[in-house]
């Protein structure tokens, strides 16, 4: 009787083992998001309901998530966006106090997609570094498009998608947000003022040699960084998939040819 105890409890225990095992697997890595990277315009108004997919960079995690955006807000930004432009009172710079009135302008109009991201995070019991990389990569995820000053048609586009006769080249967050369309500083500017709305400390650096833009942040991390005021800020690349906090591209990495446009200096 003695032994037939003692096998039952082995087995119970070799169950437990293992069924422990295969949960911190399942928690490692889950299956892949079932949603689809659309949208589906919903009216003649142009309101567009969009699904997004996206991942963790190392594939750890997978997200869905959906939002709708109205045209006539996106439009309304548009406009908000050239009058800054136009209306600048000072050229000393010139990114950098667009960039900060931008975000500052669309304080309001990400509140959707910020609960969005928190909801999710909160659901998988992110840590803070997690948080930023949930909101970065689901900027990164979105497909590379030119945000040009001139027509289209005047410019070599690489085959990507092209929107064009835009004031600097920029899209204001909720433009990019409802039309999908974004180069470095529009993808930086968005991301910026996500980051910024939930607390973080993000920057954003521009490179005349590099003609590029590139958020910074400062969160516990490694690799390419700038030091402001005794804080690092680590670079991060988000105009296309897959890129790590800290590493600079192999074709922009002199970090001595990034400067600040924005940084928050409270």
């Amino acid at each position: 009787m003695k032994n037939f105890f003692q096998f039952v409890f082995y087995v119970l225990l070799v169950f437990l083992v293992i069924s422990t095992f295969l949960e911190l697997l399942n928690k490692k890595r889950e299956p892949l998001a079932t949603c689809e990277d659309n949208y589906l315009v919903l009216n003649a108004s142009n309101d567009r309901l969009h699904e997004r997919d996206w991942a963790l960079v190392d594939q750890s995690h997978s997200f869905c998530t959906s939002y709708q955006s109205v045209e006539a807000t996106s439009l309304s930004a548009g406009k908000k966006r050239n009058d800054i432009i136009l209306n600048l009172d000072s050229y000393e710079n010139l990114w950098g106090s667009i960039y900060l009135k931008l975000v500052e302008e669309s304080k309001s109009q990400i509140d959707f997609i910020v609960d969005s991201l928190q909801d999710i995070s909160a659901r998988k019991s992110f840590s803070r570094a997690e948080l930023a990389e949930l909101i970065v990569t689901f900027v990164q995820d979105i497909p590379y498009s030119y945000v040009r000053t001139k027509d289209c048609a005047e410019s070599s586009n690489n085959g990507k998608p092209c929107i064009g006769n835009i004031a600097l080249g920029l899209l204001s967050p909720y433009e990019f947000l409802h039309s999908l369309y974004g180069d470095c500083d529009t993808r930086a500017v968005l991301i910026y003022a996500l980051l910024d709305k939930l607390g973080f400390d993000p920057m954003i650096v521009v490179s005349n040699e590099y003609a590029h833009a590139m958020l910074a942040l400062n969160i516990p991390a490694a690799g390419d960084h700038l030091k402001h005021r005794g804080k690092n800020y680590y670079f991060w690349e988000t105009t296309g998939k897959g890129w790590p906090i800290g590493m600079l591209p192999p074709n922009s990495n002199n970090v001595n040819y990034w400067k600040i446009a924005l940084v928050n200096e409270h």
